[in-house]
């Protein structure tokens, strides 16, 4: 049996070390949907002991270990229902990523902020080898916004893994982007910031500077191309 297995996290499926296999260690983002835990529920094989004091804190309610973690709410998402569940967390999250650190309006006047646009939206997700390109989007002509949206991801990036989760993430910061902003380009103008650097600003805001790395590195290679919308 692969020995990373032993290594996985019961709540998000994720590879940690010893010392930070328990869900409270690495601040597992599965237990905002745990009410309580209690010492044993996650105990690993026995090949790490927490200390007494760590004890402690395991048995205190999970409400009470976050109090200073501010949570974001985000509305409620439309998205079609061919999506695969990891795609559409990754979507959830560069929403969620959008909303906290991008304040700028929407171009369609008829939203006033990230949020009710990304409430009264539909967005699908797939994974598809299209042009190369690590992203792609269907807008559809000199539209301000649209009823339903398509973002394509590109194989290279099909497997769910940590890595590929966080580098999607900012694939699709990208992609909702230029739903966001239509009207914009990739590169910045003395006007307006463009779509590369709004998705560079927000990435690393989110602390999300491995995957802004993984990226680069695919796109300087060759491996995929960088967005062509």
């Amino acid at each position: 049996m692969d020995e990373t297995l032993s290594n996985l996290c019961k709540l998000c499926g994720y590879v940690y070390c010893l010392e930070h296999l328990l869900p409270q260690r690495h601040l597992c983002a599965m237990l905002q949907n745990v009410e309580y835990v209690k010492t044993d529920s996650f105990s690993s094989t026995g090949e790490y002991t927490p200390s007494d004091e760590f004890k402690k804190t395991l048995d205190k309610p999970v409400t009470q270990m976050a109090t200073n973690v501010e949570k974001i709410s985000i509305p409620v998402t439309h998205a079609a229902e061919d999506t695969p569940y990891w795609l559409s967390d990754c979507l959830k999250d560069a929403q969620n990523m959008i909303m906290e650190h991008h304040h700028e309006k929407p171009d369609d006047v008829n939203f006033g902020d990230c949020a009710t646009f990304f409430a009264g939206k539909t967005f699908g997700v797939k994974i598809q080898n299209n042009g190369n390109a690590s992203g792609d989007i269907n807008l559809i002509g000199d539209l301000p916004s649209q009823p339903s949206y398509k973002i394509c991801i590109h194989d290279m990036l099909g497997y769910d893994t940590r890595d590929n989760r966080r580098m999607v993430t900012i694939v699709l910061i990208h992609q909702l982007l230029h739903a966001i902003h239509p009207s914009r380009i990739h590169d910045s103008t003395n006007e307006q910031n463009g779509i590369n650097r709004l998705e560079h600003e927000i990435a690393n805001r989110a602390s999300y500077h491995d995957g802004l790395l993984n990226l680069a590195s695919l796109y300087q290679s060759g491996t995929i191309n960088r967005c062509q919308v």
